[in-house]
């Protein structure tokens, strides 16, 4: 019985611990009997078993020769004195102890129905492989079988359920495949059952629920497949139940609510959906409660811990909603915690209590808020805690100084605000702490530099200004560090280079400057190093050509120059992670080679004017011949240079390699194709160019924007808009952005080369009757996800980070599968740390944020109002301007409306899918969040992203539902999800 807990509550080593120490201890108990029973037997000279001693004998024989010679003392005709034997007063053998012997052969060679009396058999422990002879069953007075931690394969033989006396039963750990044999409910006195680690599949037989005397089932780590029984409600004396790591799939049955003895329930790992049954409070005994990676929905058990003694509770990655448990606040038995990647809600300084036996809470990616409470400076034993991803605000509080035992302490992606406290200094055991992606400010305390055990500090996306402490230094474990996106200043620290097993090192998109210290060189275990987006000046030390670890850099973004280091890293790396510098020279494709000749120092007089020679001269080239100043190539990575003269002739190349080493006939194509840019190529246009279709060749089409100044024929008078969009594109990489090829800033024309994507953009989807019938409810939320990805990733994962300021659904573009893409970058911003300078209102009016009425510095939550207004055109099929209020006032104004009345009539929206309507609510539901007129109200992208990715699990088959039968007031659910129809809109647009 014991060996069934430790069991679920398994990892590889504790299984194979507790199966040893088992096994260890039955073997002792069975070897006093035996040396009781042979003296007995000498003591009245009972007659030997030569019948039972041959079969033992005779399946010796059979096995491997080093398994015949661990068993050496089998021999003879008294099997009472075998190793592992046992027999019984009558001379009878009743208990075969074989476990942990390292046995190696099959049991084909095993008579069983010799070995009659056998009460016991456990071989457990051995390599034992072939399948499980069905004359098993033949041990008709066995009341205990254990097979585990064997290679014994094939189906379980249903003989097995004729064992009527059997009450204990462990196959667990072998290859054992095929269905469970619905016989093993005939065991009706079997009180253990053990099937765990095989390949069994098929569904869980309803005979199982005969069992009336089971107080352990193990099924975990098999194929098993349907759903749980109802009728397990009649296993009454259940104390432990783990059906975990199987395919077990929907709802959870109310039944379940029968089972009130059950102090462990594991149903991880499966694809159990559906909102836990209401009956599911009545187990009140659990200790362990394990309900992790399933599309579990709704609330959780409220008396999840009514009774006192929960210990280990994981609902982690479902889709619960709702507050925490009440009964979590006062349960102080809690070991460990976990419930993160929900949609949990509610303030977390009112839901947790005390623990003082904890020791991992995790809450993460939630929608939990408020304030970090001086309560967890109580969880003395708490070595990891994890609240990433929620709403909490507030300060650090400096109490978490005191929980000397914390290894983990990861708070990243909330509101958090104030700075870090000095006392955290004192957590002498932190191995990880993450604060990234907060508003964080002030200083990094030098306290820091006390964490000797420290090997995981991301301090990135935060305010943090000052000069990075040199007290890292000391941090001697420290394998990645993340300093980026800050504002931190001065130079990088020379004392970082004593963290010499650093393996990621991170310090891009700050203000730093100066040169490069070449104590970095002695990072012989760096990795990763990322200083771009800085203001470093000098050269590169070639102190790091000695780096051998080296495998990504990005320089990028600052004012180096001089030869890059002779190291692979270097030589290897991307143009895209080395320009925008002073005057960097080597190998790297698009740089210039570094000249080596001569030893003697350059006269720097000389050097400045041949510089200046050298640059009139190149202008004087551009303005006679008419040529391009700089291509930029991010479709292909490894350019090949191709002699000048062969490209020139060979007019059926890809054109997309062109684009990579011939200004001239990239131009001359374009021209070509558009036919001089003549009004019958073109597109469209955004708010800084006309966007023409250019088909180079078959297969070939791209999409040119021709800036409106060198279209009308006028001097280039602004080229700020060029120049940022050719910025941002540069270095973007995602599926829902359009791809950029290259670009041209020509004397008398300028224009950038994108890919060409064949329906346009959303608005003119949206305008035409007969496309947008084909443009259905699942392609419009997809490409609401789209959008939302897209500019997660831009806010988010971009360095720096990127606003585009002039989302519109004329810039969102379709490919042939309705897939979206932003383009349009014109107006788009970097979000250096430094920035502090904006210009005048960029946005087009209908989609701007109202707190651009009254402030020229636009933030991400100006994306998102924007995104808000993008979301609700496409579910509406027009912009929502006809339907709110054009104009602003002190007093907000409220208006009502059924979502049904104002979807996209074209697409007969009262007969939704009601996968697609769950969708669309959603849409509506978060549009109406990001419309919000205080941008701190609104969610951030990476939050409206993960919301739009989560796939709520349906209990019905999906068919057509109409909205006025999900909205009826009597239904209290249907499906598995219940949703609100009718909205509250509360949005304001300034014109």
């Amino acid at each position: 019985m014991a060996s069934s807990f430790l069991l679920s509550n398994r990892s590889p080593f504790a299984v194979f611990f507790f199966f040893s120490l088992f096994l260890v201890g039955t073997t002792s108990f069975h070897g006093v009997v035996a040396s009781a029973s042979s003296t007995s037997l000498f003591a009245i000279d009972a007659t030997e078993n030569k019948d039972e001693a041959e079969a033992l004998l005779h399946w010796k024989s059979t096995l491997a020769n080093r398994s015949q010679s661990l068993l050496s003392s089998w021999h003879g005709h008294n099997p009472c004195r075998f190793t592992g034997v046992a027999c019984n007063d009558h001379g009878a053998i009743s208990h075969l102890s074989l476990s942990s012997l390292g046995l190696g052969g099959t049991l084909d060679g095993l008579d069983f129905s010799r070995l009659t009396n056998v009460v016991s058999f456990d071989l457990s422990n051995n390599s034992i492989h072939g399948s499980i002879p069905s004359s098993i069953g033949n041990l008709s007075k066995l009341n205990f079988l254990d097979l585990c931690f064997n290679k014994l394969s094939g189906n379980i033989p249903p003989s097995i359920g004729t064992q009527e006396t059997l009450h204990s039963l462990y196959l667990c750990a072998n290859q054992l495949s095929g269905p469970i044999p619905p016989s093993l409910g005939n065991l009706c006195n079997l009180t253990e059952l053990g099937l765990s680690r095989n390949k069994l599949s098929g569904p869980i037989p309803r005979e199982i629920s005969d069992l009336s005397n089971l107080k352990s089932l193990f099924l975990w780590e098999n194929e098993l497949s349907g759903s749980i029984p109802s009728e397990f409600g009649r296993l009454n004396s259940l104390i432990r139940l783990d059906l975990s790591e199987n395919n077990i799939t929907g709802p959870i049955p109310s039944e379940i609510g029968n089972l009130t003895n059950l102090t462990l329930l594991n149903l991880a790992n499966n694809k159990f959906f559906g909102s836990l049954p209401y009956e599911f409070n009545k187990i009140t005994r659990l200790t362990t409660l394990h309900l992790y990676n399933n599309e579990l929905e709704g609330e959780l058990p409220k008396d999840v811990c009514l009774g006192g003694s929960l210990q280990y509770f994981t609902a982690n990655n479902n889709q619960f909603t709702g507050p925490i448990p009440t009964s979590l606040e006062n349960c102080s038995t809690l070991i460990r915690l976990r419930l993160d990647g929900n949609q949990l809600t509610g303030n977390i300084t009112e839901a947790f209590g005390i623990y003082p036996h904890s020791d991992f809470i995790d809450l993460s990616s939630n929608r939990l808020n408020g304030e970090l409470s001086w309560k967890w400076k109580h969880c003395r034993n708490l070595t990891s805690l994890r609240i990433s991803n929620n709403d909490i605000s507030g300060e650090i509080p400096s109490i978490f100084g005191r929980m000397a035992q914390l290894q983990l302490l990861n708070l990243s992606s909330n509101n958090l605000s104030g700075e870090i406290p000095r006392e955290l200094g004192r957590l002498s055991m932190l191995f990880e702490l993450d604060l990234s992606n907060n508003s964080i400010m002030g200083n990094v305390p030098t306290e820091i530099g006390l964490l000797s055990h420290l090997a995981h500090l991301n301090l990135a996306s935060n305010n943090l200004r000052g000069s990075i402490p040199g007290q890292l230094g000391s941090c001697k474990s420290l394998l990645s560090l993340n300093l980026s996106i800050n504002k931190f200043r001065r130079s990088i620290p020379l004392e970082i280079g004593n963290t010499q097993v650093l393996e990621v090192l991170d310090l891009s998109c700050n203000i730093l400057s100066e040169n490069i210290p070449g104590e970095l060189a002695k990072l012989r275990n760096l990795q990763v190093l990322n200083i771009s987006h800085n203001s470093l000046s000098g050269s590169i030390p070639q102190s790091f050509g000695d780096m051998s670890a080296l495998t990504s850099i990005d320089i990028s973004y600052n004012d180096l120059e001089g030869p890059l280091p002779n190291v692979k890293a270097f030589n290897e790396a991307p143009f895209e992670a080395i320009q925008h510098n002073k005057g960097l020279c080597g190998n790297v494709v698009g740089l210039s080679k570094c000249n080596s000749t001569g030893s003697k120092k350059p006269n720097r007089h000389v050097g400045a004017k041949i510089t200046i020679i050298l640059i009139l001269s190149f202008l004087g080239f551009l303005l006679l011949s008419c040529t391009f100043i700089v291509l930029i190539i991010v479709y292909n990575r490894r350019r090949r240079i191709i002699k000048r003269e062969d490209n020139e002739g060979a007019t059926d190349l890809d054109f997309r390699r062109i684009l990579g080493y011939d200004g001239k006939v990239f131009y001359d194509r374009i021209v070509e194709a558009t036919e001089g840019f003549d009004s019958k190529y073109y597109v469209g246009e955004g708010a800084y160019g006309i966007v023409y279709k250019a088909e180079i060749s078959e297969g070939q089409t791209f999409a040119v924007k021709q800036t409106r100044s060198s279209r009308e024929g006028t001097e280039i008078a602004d080229l700020v808009p060029f120049e940022r969009e050719i910025q941002a594109l540069s270095n973007i990489r995602h599926r829902n952005i359009v791809k950029f090829y290259g670009f041209c800033s020509h004397a008398q024309r300028c224009f950038l080369v994108y890919e060409y994507l064949e329906r346009g953009s959303l608005r003119t989807t949206l305008n035409d009757d007969q496309r947008s019938i084909e443009f259905g409810w699942d392609k419009r939320i997809n490409v609401v996800r789209g959008v939302a990805d897209a500019l997660s990733y831009m806010h988010r994962e971009c360095c720096p980070p990127l606003i585009h300021r002039d989302l519109t659904s004329n810039n969102i573009l379709l490919d042939r599968d309705y897939e979206a893409h932003v383009s349009d970058f014109g107006t788009a911003r970097l979000l250096r740390p430094d920035s502090s300078n904006w210009t005048t209102i960029a946005g087009t009016i209908g989609y701007i944020a109202p707190e651009l009425a009254y402030s020229s510095v636009p933030t991400e939550k100006c994306d998102v109002y924007s995104f808000g207004v993008i979301a609700l055109e496409t579910i509406m099929g027009k912009h929502p301007g006809d339907y709110v209020s054009r104009e602003c006032s002190s007093s907000a104004q409220t208006k009502l409306m059924m979502l049904k009345d104002v979807l996209d009539q074209r697409l007969s929206p009262s007969r939704l899918g009601l996968r697609d309507a769950q969708d669309v609510v959603l849409i509506a539901k978060l549009a109406f969040e990001c419309l919000q007129a205080n941008p701190r109200l609104r969610p951030t992208m990476g939050q409206v992203s993960r919301e739009l990715r989560i796939q709520v699990p349906l209990d019905m088959p999906l068919s057509a539902v109409s909205l006025e039968q999900l909205s009826d007031p009597n239904l209290k659910k249907f499906g598995a999800f219940q949703v609100m129809l009718r909205f509250e809109v509360f949005m304001c647009y300034c014109v």
